[in-house]
């Protein structure tokens, strides 16, 4: 037992010095370039009725359990919108087998205006909802906010007062959000904190694309996505990709979903990424029949994975003279010549047995000793806590990654099967 706590206490200093002084890897991930989406191909997963005689879907978002819609019922405040849910996954969120793709949830339980775009902030559990119009005079410039889990409305933020929000996306690597602004403000993308604040003004964008008009976005590193409104224009269908760092567009790719025959007009209305490198766009589909139907597609596009080791600041200098001090008043030994050198996390073991040797030396004191002991043990409790949380997060973005390149070859095997090598 002595020898297992001895063992235990050694171990949880090893950990501290490592959570302290360890330089973790970095796992960073972008799209390959800028004409990444040139020639995709684009699978189709979900397909659906359009429920409301003037309905159309406007916007979508991933969370980690569902892709969720919103259809936009009628441009009416008094009419609620129809918000649906599908399974991402073959399992729910409670481990459950389900059909991948199929229907999860549908709510109906109020108006989100248009509802022209959605953003899902996993750290927050919310949906960011925005509205693009203010049929109701008190919501311009207002996005509203969904749970997550239950779709249910738990408010709104005011934005501005000169613009609505047409698009929004969630940079999840930055924590923050971006936000296009309708033609009042001249179709501008901006950055907002993550309490919704403008923090950046990243120029306006009118008349830089095809189309008249532009649909919702998503943020995937450096780029900005969305699409340009093209209906009726007979000229297909396209997709803008923004460069953040360059407040500029680099490429406006034209896109091929594949469409059946028998449809007589496409709209594409939303796109978010559900793996890094793998992309879901939304589309409404109006046959010559009559039908009206949306359908959800699925792409893989060139990405990079890259892992660096982070690199540690320097220390101020103030920090550094102090060290200067310390080592002038107890200058360690050197090494002798043949003589084992100790290791980093041997000297945290000798530094501490030298501590706790100071402390029995000087005081006789057994509640002092207690109360030091309680400390350490305390301190180290909580390095032990923070260090599970930091490998339960690399562990997740691991599995993530993992999931994400199984997705790319699974896709990559279709598009082999269907077209050829």
């Amino acid at each position: 037992m002595k020898r297992g706590a001895l063992f235990i206490s050694l171990l949880s200093i090893v950990i501290l010095w490592c959570i302290w002084n360890g330089r973790p890897l970095a796992v960073h991930a972008e799209i390959a370039s800028d004409d990444a989406f040139e020639g995709v191909i684009w699978e189709k997963i979900i397909e659906d009725d359009i429920e409301g005689p003037k309905g159309v879907i406007q916007s979508m978002c991933a969370t980690e359990d569902y892709i969720i819609c919103i259809e936009n019922f009628e441009d009416s405040a008094e009419k609620s919108d129809i918000i649906k849910a599908y399974y991402r996954n073959d399992t729910d969120p409670y481990g459950k087998k389900v059909d991948k793709y199929s229907l999860a949830k549908r709510v109906v339980e109020r108006s989100y205006e248009h509802g022209n775009g959605m953003a899902y902030n996993p750290n927050t559990g919310e949906i960011a909802v925005a509205l693009y119009t203010h049929l109701s005079p008190e919501n311009r410039g207002c996005i509203f906010l969904m749970d997550a889990k239950t779709l249910s409305y738990k408010g709104k933020v005011k934005i501005a007062d000169d613009y609505n929000v047409l698009g929004i996306g969630y940079d999840v690597d930055n924590d923050r959000y971006v936000i296009q602004t309708n033609v009042d403000g001249g179709y501008s993308f901006k950055i907002l904190d993550n309490q919704f604040q403008v923090i950046e003004d990243l120029g306006r964008y009118e008349g830089t694309s095809k189309g008249s008009n532009f649909q919702d976005l998503c943020v995937s590193g450096d780029y900005i996505i969305n699409f340009p409104l093209t209906l009726n224009m007979g000229i297909g269908d396209f997709l803008n990709v923004y460069s953040i760092s360059r407040k500029a567009l680099v490429s406006c790719p034209q896109l091929d979903f594949g469409l059946d025959s028998a449809i007589l007009l496409d709209e594409p209305e939303s796109i978010c990424e559900l793996e890094p490198g793998v992309f879901a766009a939304v589309v409404n589909t109006y046959y010559q029949d009559g039908r009206r139907k949306f359908c959800i597609y699925k792409t893989m596009v060139p990405y990079n994975f890259t892992a660096a080791k982070v690199e540690e600041e320097p220390e101020p200098a103030g920090d550094a003279n102090a060290e200067a001090e310390n080592a002038d008043e107890i200058k360690p030994e050197e090494p002798q010549e043949g003589s084992e050198e100790i290791s980093e996390p041997e000297k945290e073991k000798v530094s501490f047995a030298d501590s706790a040797m100071q402390i029995m030396k000087t005081t006789y004191s057994m509640k002092s000793i207690m109360r030091v002991a309680l400390v350490v043990f305390f301190a180290l409790d909580i390095a032990l806590v923070i260090y599970l949380k930091v490998l339960s997060v690399r562990r997740k973005r691991k599995r993530k990654l993992e999931r994400a390149k199984r997705e790319r070859q699974r896709i990559q095997q279709h598009i082999r099967a269907t077209y050829g090598e």
